[in-house]
């Protein structure tokens, strides 16, 4: 794995920063606990609210990005509370095209890539049908990881949106990663 300089480190909020006013609609990087999560989604209202966008669609976007952010920031290793910069996790939400893209980034030990990259690939795997059948069976055996998560959030999403999750790893240093999704959310559905 290449390792990068945490000031080279890529930057949603940078990214956000240099799209054009048109595409990004809302950009926010800091800290995030429970009480955070609504403020960032009234912060994300209120700038999604001059958009003509279906209640459906909307629905589906905060949606998304509720699930996004409580997977970014209670995902979070304990390992790293020690390092305040690392607790910050990033939220864009842009135009592009046809479809709204949410992206969303948070540190990760390396030990947990694996783990996480075997079950997007999973979730990207399977078709619609299926992905409903595997979340039912999930949500049924009550089954928790040793982050207490279900793994029901990221099939959430996919199931939400009925597109691939895209995802990134840049190595930061032999112990962690900054990981990076990218969600789309279809404008016409």
């Amino acid at each position: 794995m290449l390792y990068i300089d945490l000031d080279i480190l890529i930057d949603l909020k940078k990214i956000a920063e240099s799209m054009s006013e048109q595409d990004l609609i809302f950009a926010y990087q800091g800290y995030v606990n429970d009480e955070m999560v609504n403020d960032i989604l009234q912060m994300a209202e209120i700038k999604l609210k001059p958009e003509s966008v279906k209640t459906s669609v909307k629905r589906k976007i905060f949606r998304v990005l509720f699930e996004g952010i409580q997977n970014s920031y209670k995902h979070q290793n304990n390992v790293l509370a020690n390092d305040a910069e690392m607790r910050k996790i990033s939220t864009v939400l842009a135009r592009k095209g046809g479809f709204y893209e949410l992206s969303i980034g948070n540190y990760i030990l390396n030990d947990d890539i694996i783990r996480l990259k075997k079950n997007i690939d999973q979730i990207n795997g399977q078709k619609k049908d299926e992905l409903r059948e595997n979340y039912r069976m999930t949500l049924n055996n009550n089954a928790r990881t040793k982050s207490g998560g279900s793994g029901l959030g990221l099939m959430d999403i996919a199931r939400k949106t009925g597109e691939r999750l895209n995802y990134n790893f840049s190595g930061v240093n032999a112990d962690v990663s900054y990981f990076t999704i990218n969600i789309k959310v279809n404008k016409n559905e």
